[in-house]
């Protein structure tokens, strides 16, 4: 090397790794001057730190495709255990497949401008289809991360036949068995975002733009995995017809197989659906957790079509319009939560749905349960056709369905459609706890006051902490628990015959009547033992039924029609019954009328010995001989005569 000063040499061109540069190393006690290439240098001086896509020939022009540039600089993390790659602020086309195997790497952006096309910051640029841009895939990649990025893609101009060009997947996560992360991540005009199988705890956080087919899909993900603050919105384009195609083709958020998926603050704007549980070979997802969901224009907010689908959600608005109608046009077949499947268990604390072109939630298939704890349903029913709020199908094979509302449902501009579809054995029903007397299940007024289940098959209702009535199998018990009870109505099995009492107006008379399946049916009225049945006026004992003895023989009271007298007949089991009437005491037997006796001729007199001390009326008895008396032996006339 000359002794040439520094200052004194031409200026380099651009340098090369190959460029080979003078330095001063320690040799033992001294110093040696020795040459090292630009490549070793940066070697040591960054090791450690992360690896920046410029240094393994990067441009950033989104002219070139940096693909492989970008692989390269993957592989090199690979030989040396991974890390952070960074990116600048610059667009890179990516137009071959880069793939994170057996590494976990970092892919590190400088941020971006939120719009609609490239701007300030870190821009992935897509415009050929073909290939997945970017795979993370093996054990290796757990960990991964990609942050800071804006993705663009590029589609045909809209028009009345519009579709987005069909590019794959901008990320895909595949066999990982854990955690690849996507954190601040902007898919602009993306056709699909982000898939995930075989992956499980990925994580996304900050995930917004416009996708048209999907944003985000993930299957046979065995642990929890996380997706919060996503806002899908019109970043790219407002245009009617590229918005009519989301509509009827976007599902912003797929989920399959997945184990549990927290959701937190996610918004959609234009959509088929904003939430679908769907299946896949692997199964459907359960114990799904949703905190705030806001579905704007979508024509599902929930869309599930996945048979044993479980999971909740805390509290989702939907609204299910046509996107620039003007005024609120629902989308056709638009409903807040669709169900499409079977065995599904849904819980939702707060419920709203605007815009329904007829039912504000829809639930098809059979032994589907929701349970929705406040419902709010405004403007549904707009083909005004009588549609119902809810509408539930009707069960032919297998359990019903059902749905459980915690409070009254809120219906508004409804055009007057009713809670629920009567054309169906479904039910729509609130339910409380079984309780007790002094805190019923069910409340009204107090805590103390409701009702409650004192056991299986049984209702009883409380006021001031006391039953008060009970039903329960065939019986009803009125004015205390039972034993304790006023008044007790039972109900036999097969029982086609029942006592009806009813009212009157002012005026008329309230009547105790037997109705029933039979032609004559007479009711019954006993007391209990041996103890007589008794019938009050004016507040004592008008009338008094008792027996002596178990009885075989009793009175008949028959009314009569026309001129015909009513009667006071003896009857029972003997042949012939007596019929006796008593005084109390000393007291006779009255009649308050003229007493007709039975007539008779000489001829046709009965048995004396039938009638001992009758008296009967003989009509062509002799002159003063028209009254006769049995003796027991014969009939004879007032004067001792036998008649004759």
């Amino acid at each position: 090397m000359s002794d040439t000063k520094i200052s004194a040499l031409p200026t380099a061109s651009a340098t090369l790794d190959s460029d080979v540069l003078p330095i001063v190393q320690e040799s033992g006690s001294t110093l040696a001057t020795r040459r090292a290439s630009l490549a070793q240098l940066r070697k040591g001086l960054f090791a450690d730190r992360p690896a920046h896509v410029r240094d393994f020939g990067a441009i950033g022009n989104g002219l070139v495709d940096d693909g492989p540039a970008i692989q390269a600089a993957i592989d090199a993390l690979k030989v040396s255990g991974g890390g952070i790659l960074q990116f600048g602020a610059r667009v890179y086309r990516i137009a071959s497949p880069i793939v994170m195997n057996g590494v976990t790497v970092t892919l590190q952006g400088s941020g971006f401008t939120e719009g609609p096309n490239e701007a300030n910051g870190t821009w992935f640029k897509i415009d050929q289809t073909g290939f997945t841009p970017f795979t993370f895939s093996g054990s290796m990649a757990r960990g991964s991360i990609v942050r800071d990025i804006a993705v663009r893609q590029y589609h045909p101009l809209p028009s009345a036949t519009w579709a987005p060009t069909d590019y794959d997947y901008v990320f895909r996560v595949q066999d990982c068995l854990g955690a690849v992360d996507f954190e601040n991540i902007l898919l602009v005009s993306v056709n699909r975002g982000i898939w995930c199988d075989n992956s499980g705890r990925m994580s996304i956080k900050r995930l917004r733009g416009q996708v048209f087919t999907r944003g985000v899909e993930i299957d046979r993900c065995y642990d929890i995995c996380r997706l919060e603050h996503v806002h899908f919105w019109t970043f790219q384009t407002s245009d009617l017809d590229v918005l009519a195609w989301q509509q009827k083709n976007q599902d912003a958020l797929v989920f399959r197989k997945v184990d549990g998926v927290f959701l937190d603050d996610i918004f959609v704007l234009g959509a088929r659906s904003t939430l679908r549980f769907s299946s896949s070979a692997s199964g459907v997802t359960t114990k799904f957790y949703g905190s705030n969901i806001y579905a704007d224009f979508s024509k599902y907010g929930v869309w599930i079509d996945g048979n044993g689908v479980e999971g909740r959600i805390a509290n989702i608005t939907t609204q299910g319009e046509v996107i620039g109608a003007g005024a609120p046009i629902p989308l056709a077949g638009a409903a807040g939560i669709q169900i499409d499947s079977n065995n599904v268990r849904l819980q939702i604390g707060n419920l709203r749905v605007d815009v329904a072109e007829s039912n504000a939630i829809r639930v098809n298939g059979s032994n589907n349960r929701l349970d929705i704890f406040a419902l709010r349903a405004e403007r549904f029913n707009r083909l005004n056709d009588g549609s119902t709020a809810i509408h539930l199908a009707n069960v032919i094979t297998g359990a019903p369905n059902k749905v459980f509302l915690g409070s009254p449902a809120l219906l508004g501009n409804g055009n007057d459609g009713p809670l629920i579809n009567a054309s169906t054995n479904g039910f729509v029903a609130s339910a409380a706890p079984a309780g007790r007397a002094d805190r019923p299940g069910a409340m009204v007024g107090a805590e103390d006051t409701g009702l409650f289940q004192p056991s299986t098959g049984a209702l009883a209702l409380s006021a001031g902490g006391t039953e008060r009535m009970r039903f329960a199998e065939g019986n009803i018990s009125m004015g205390g628990a039972p034993g304790a009870h006023a008044f007790a109505v039972a109900t036999p099995a097969s029982n086609v015959n029942q006592l009806t009492v009813t009212g009157s107006i002012a005026d008329g008379t309230p009547s105790i009547a037997a109705t029933g399946a039979d032609t004559n049916i007479p009711p019954a009225l006993s007391a209990k033992n041996i103890a007589p049945i008794r019938l009050n006026s004016r507040g004592n004992i008008a009338l008094e039924v008792n027996a002596v003895a178990t009885p075989v023989n009793f009175v008949r009271i028959n009314g009569a029609g026309g001129t015909a007298p009513p009667q006071v007949t003896a009857q029972g089991a003997g042949t012939n019954v007596a019929l006796l009437l008593l005084g109390k005491g000393t007291g006779a037997v009255q009649a308050g009328s003229p007493l007709q006796l039975p007539a008779y001729t000489v001829a046709t007199l009965p048995a004396a010995a039938t009638y001992p001390r009758c008296v009967i009326y003989v009509s062509d008895g002799a002159t003063n001989k028209r009254l006769a008396m049995s003796d027991g032996t014969s009939w004879r006339w007032p004067d001792g005569a036998v008649v004759a």
